[in-house]
């Protein structure tokens, strides 16, 4: 008994020892290799494959310093979780140097120095001990290349720190920064207005942003790659419409935000809008519809009546849901919804040129339909889609490759004298000036709606952004963006569908349990019966 007991001991010690010899290999090995698995369906904790290769194309020493407090625990952390971040960020990449500093232990000369840089001490809220208190700290990153820097002035959340660290890294490494134009004069969208400076604050990451005026008769400057049409609510000259065809010769990118309305602000009235835009687009392969769209799958939209504000389902609010997106085009490819109001549709005209590669970006569900003027946009006006006109629309598309000039074999049109007479400027002479009449490879945007830039809706700007990033820089931020942008809609239902669901619902289960009654009646009944007849015999 003695010998099985002792046997029995040194057999549990020996499995004891090999399972601690298994924990410590394994914790061995994990800080050898990092291994994490985010189960997320859009992989949101785990950095891009956008990331991944902009850090392996990094040919030199890339400093990024953290200037966290240690203190309170609210910001150690946010540090904490900021560190798991750029952890990841140096197991891609070997020339990335991270550093954290607390400047709290720094004389007031470094924190002099920090305020210089753009990195603030902030004040916090801090509760603990039956104590409210407010703690000055630091939680600013700064990204450092060379003699270049950019800066993140206060980070309190990682929920954009991929996109922002990235964007630095692309910024400070890039060798030249590339402009992004508004085209300006015809009432179109200001990029510098009061209203767009969360758009123009996102596009002044990674672009030199400004307007770019062609009344003059001069050539957009050279320096400038993408330019935006967004919204213009003036008819374009022939000379204008000449300069833009000219820059997307010239290899620029375009984007065309058109609508086909003109809605004064604060009014419900819509007229029809011509900005002479129609047949330089329609000659590049887009038709621009003459009409407004509208969706079964729509939006609420808010109206102001009085002094009540009230909202509603609005069909002229288009909702392009993740089935209607491109799913195979980066721009869209992770986008799950978009908001449209008052949209027009866009007919790619395939036979334009067999050169130039079209995609259809968005398109309305098989339950659109379209108006024609005069337009009744009043939200208390019921509306029921005909059923002969209903269908899909193309509301965003993109074209690529060589495009021919509207202008070509066409003298170059004059431009028209200023109406001001304090404009003493000489005009342009264009004796020695050629029309380029063949594009270097290059894209085209085109939505046929430009009001989303005016809601300001997380979707309409990270779809305008993708677009931008698309045609200036290529795929590079895309799939970062996009990380964490979900809607997950019910599946619409028809009224068919709606009544089966609220019968089975309602009478279902009363049905359910008298039937189920019914069957166990038969079968006891049944049961019995065999029971009286082998007991008879």
């Amino acid at each position: 008994m003695i010998t099985r007991t002792l046997k029995y001991g040194s057999n549990t010690l020996v499995f004891v020892i090999v399972v601690f010899g298994i924990v410590a290999l394994m914790n061995f090995l994990s800080t050898r290799r990092f291994v994490r698995a985010d189960l997320t369906d859009d992989k949101r904790y785990t950095i891009s494959s956008s990331t991944k290769k902009v850090l392996k194309r990094l040919d030199d020493i890339v400093t990024i310093n953290a200037y966290f407090s240690r203190q309170p625990a609210r910001v150690a952390q946010i540090r904490q979780s900021i560190r798991d971040v750029l952890d990841e960020y140096r197991a891609f990449s070997n020339n990335l140097q991270i550093d954290f500093i607390d400047p709290a232990s720094d004389d007031e000369t470094e924190k002099q120095k920090l305020r210089f840089m753009g990195i603030p001490e902030v004040q916090v809220n801090v509760i603990e001990k039956d104590k409210a208190e407010v703690a000055n700290v630091y939680m600013g990153i700064a990204v450092l290349y060379e003699d270049k820097k950019e800066v993140l002035p206060v980070v309190q959340n990682t929920f954009t720190l991929e996109y922002d660290l990235t964007s630095a890294i692309l910024k400070v490494t890039s060798k030249e920064v590339k402009t992004v134009g508004f085209l300006t004069g015809h009432d179109e969208f200001d990029i510098t207005d009061q209203a767009f400076e969360p758009l123009q604050r996102e596009l002044s990451k990674q672009y030199s942003v400004r307007n770019v005026p062609i009344d003059d008769g001069k050539e957009i400057d050279p320096d400038v790659a993408t330019l935006i049409i967004a919204g213009p609510q003036q008819k374009l000259t022939e000379r204008e419409k000449y300069e833009i065809d000219q820059f997307i010769m010239r290899g620029g990118r375009a984007v065309f935000l058109i609508d086909s309305i003109r809605m004064p602000e604060g009014t419900m009235q819509a007229t029809p809008l011509a900005t002479g835009l129609s047949d330089l687009l329609e000659h590049y392969g887009v038709k621009l519809g003459n009409n407004l769209v509208l969706d079964r799958y729509h939006d609420n939209a808010s109206f102001r009546q009085g002094f009540i504000t009230y909202s509603l389902p609005y069909p002229y609010w288009v909702k392009v849901i993740k089935p209607n997106f491109s799913k195979d085009h980066i721009i869209t490819g992770q986008l799950e919804r978009l908001t449209l109001p008052w949209p027009s549709s866009l007919e790619l005209l395939s036979g334009a040129d067999e050169s130039i590669e079209m995609v259809e970006l968005a398109k309305t569900s098989n339950a659109g339909w379209t108006v024609q003027s005069p337009y009744n946009i009043d939200p208390n006006n019921r509306l029921s889609p005909p059923t002969s006109k209903r269908g899909t629309y193309t509301v965003a598309a993109a074209l690529s490759g060589v495009f021919k000039s509207f202008y070509a074999n066409k003298e170059i049109p004059t431009v028209e004298s200023s109406e001001s007479e304090d404009d003493e400027l000489p005009k342009p002479t264009d004796e020695e000036r050629t029309t380029k009449t063949e594009s270097e490879p290059t894209q085209i945007i085109v939505v046929g709606n430009s009001r989303f830039l005016q809601q300001g809706r997380p979707d309409g700007q990270i779809f305008f952004l993708n677009t931008v990033d698309w045609l200036t820089l290529g795929e590079d931020l895309i799939n970062i963006r996009s990380h964490g942008v979900t809607d997950r809609p019910l599946k619409e239902v028809s009224e068919s569908e709606k009544f089966f669901l609220k019968f089975l619902s309602i009478a279902g289960v009363p049905i359910l349990v008298v039937v189920f009654g019914l069957v166990r009646f038969f079968l006891r009944r049944r049961a019995k019966r065999l029971v009286e007849i082998y007991g008879a015999v």
